[in-house]
């Protein structure tokens, strides 16, 4: 159970590139194992042969911050509206406009920001008698992820223009057997001597919604 929880984290933090992945904080990894293995335990069996069922457990991973010590929905306060797409692996997020200097617990630094969201597959696991170890019921499907990032926006006193997107996962059959993870970021930047410096260590990041 371990090993399947270990590389469902790895499968997950792995799937954070550029900017998300510089959020992470040191031991999200490990946070993240211990979140999957304790799934296992909702489960009938004997330790160490118990199924992992995101589809059915994943949103118990809702909320999940990576980044503890700046929380997503602390330091964003617009509102926005995560709905369901017409198919499988897809959701569209609404952004009404907002007023970036009065939205933000930003850093003193900070003088841009972009909104970034992830969408990232991971399929359910079974232990197989016959293997002797655990399979992934969607094999197919694991690790794949849709994205969106914004254009780097400034922190004003003027409202944002509505945003509007769709994030899929482009994958014929999604399945019953798997989950799809819909992580959203805010990345603050400070802009000195011609270029975007990130400031990741006060940018945050959290597991906002797991579906299936």
């Amino acid at each position: 159970e371990f090993a399947v929880a270990s590389m469902m984290s790895k499968m997950l933090r792995n799937s954070l590139t550029g900017s998300m992945g510089e959020i992470c904080e040191t031991y999200v990894s490990g946070r993240l194992t211990a979140q999957f293995r304790n799934l296992a335990k909702l489960e009938e069996g004997i330790t160490g042969t118990r199924p992992l069922f995101l589809s059915k457990h994943g949103h118990l991973l809702n909320g999940f911050e990576f980044n503890t010590t700046c929380p997503y929905d602390r330091i964003f306060g617009a509102q926005y509206y995560v709905k369901a797409g017409s198919r499988e692996g897809q959701v569209i997020l609404h952004f009404p406009a907002f007023i970036p200097d009065k939205t933000f617990k930003k850093p003193k630094d900070a003088t841009n920001f972009k909104v970034n969201a992830r969408l990232v597959a991971i399929s359910d696991y079974e232990f197989d008698k016959t293997e002797n170890t655990y399979l992934a019921l969607n094999k197919d499907l694991n690790g794949r992820f849709g994205t969106y990032e914004s254009p780097m926006l400034p922190l004003l006193k003027i409202p944002t223009e509505p945003i509007t997107t769709q994030i899929s996962i482009d994958h014929k059959n999604i399945g019953s057997n798997s989950a799809y993870f819909l992580i959203m970021a805010i990345s603050f930047y400070n802009y000195s001597n011609g270029r975007f410096y990130h400031l990741a260590k006060d940018s945050g990041m959290t597991i906002k919604q797991v579906l299936h």
